[in-house]
């Protein structure tokens, strides 16, 4: 079976990356951030670029059987604390649109990742109002908040992942392996894998730190995320907001692109486009389980 993706708010391309890597094929893109576009241009020069999401027919996305895209989290995310407008806001409302060409469409399978505050927003009714509309569109929809710190990335990333599958429950083998989970000894820890460490062997743990935004010179009350230092092998969750986290030496200035050698001009771009990005390692493990689940005989 040939896998078609089409992906929207496609940022810099992680959703499209992941799913390559899985076996899959990019035919089509969204993102109207003008930075993201160059990028997606570069990495993917003859794929269809579309700007506005608003501004699209449904003739216009060609044949895919996948679809993916993580919707504008702000209005939902626990960073904006007490700003939060759901999906009635601007940005996250953008859903609705995706879901209006989802019922025009009905691809065979959607992605969709948020932050883990869509499950909270407005006392959970966004995220019932995202599920009851896509059970309605005719999905089976599973969802699962994973974190990238499992999946052989050095960052604490959790994300919540929703695949649905039309007609049908397969959603659910695609997030989920029957058995048990194996017990771990720290309460919510999950179970750590190996590759986290073999990052960590690559860093200098007396030289190299990853410092969160509410460490820096802000209130302890800034931001919801935990705060400090570490040089234990994983950063803090890079956001969007441009010098919430730095990995930087002691003996060195301030500001991640004095490590990584990034010019002052596009510190700013980058810190956004990466602090918005998916994991691409999840999104190619949730590409290889929709393949796996296909070509398993019921």
């Amino acid at each position: 079976m040939s896998y078609r993706v089409s992906s929207f708010f496609a940022g810099i391309g992680g959703f499209d990356l992941g799913l390559e890597r899985a076996g899959m094929n990019v035919v089509f893109q969204c993102e109207i951030n003008r930075f993201c576009q160059s990028i997606l241009k570069k990495h993917w020069p003859n794929v269809p670029l579309e700007n506005d999401i608003g501004l699209i027919k449904p003739n216009d996305i060609p044949a895919s059987n996948v679809w993916c895209g993580g919707f504008p989290c702000q209005d939902v995310s626990l960073a904006n604390q007490g700003k939060r407008k759901g999906l009635l806001g601007e940005r996250s409302g953008l859903f609705f649109t995706y879901a209006k060409l989802i019922k025009e469409k009905k691809p065979d399978w959607i992605i969709i990742e948020n932050v883990p505050g869509l499950l909270n927003s407005h006392d959970g009714e966004d995220f019932k109002t995202v599920i009851e509309t896509l059970d309605e569109l005719g999905y089976g929809i599973s969802w699962r908040v994973l974190d990238a710190k499992y999946f052989g990335t050095p960052q604490r990333r959790r994300r919540v992942y929703i695949v649905g599958s039309f007609g049908d429950m397969r959603s659910a083998k695609v997030l989920f392996e029957s058995g048990t989970t194996k017990i771990v000894d720290k309460s919510g820890s999950g179970e750590r894998s190996g590759n986290t460490r073999k990052h960590a062997e690559s860093i200098s743990k007396t030289n190299t730190y990853s410092i969160q935004h509410a460490g820096i010179g802000r209130k302890p009350s800034a931001g919801p995320q935990a705060k400090g230092f570490r040089n234990d092998g994983e950063t803090y969750t890079l956001d969007s907001r441009g010098s919430s986290d730095a990995v930087c030496s002691p003996n060195a200035p301030f500001r991640v692109r004095e490590v990584a050698g990034i010019s002052e001009r596009l510190d700013s771009r980058r810190f956004r486009a990466i602090g918005n990005a998916v994991a691409v390692p999840i999104i190619e493990w949730i590409g290889k389980r929709i393949i796996l689940v296909d070509n398993t005989k019921p």
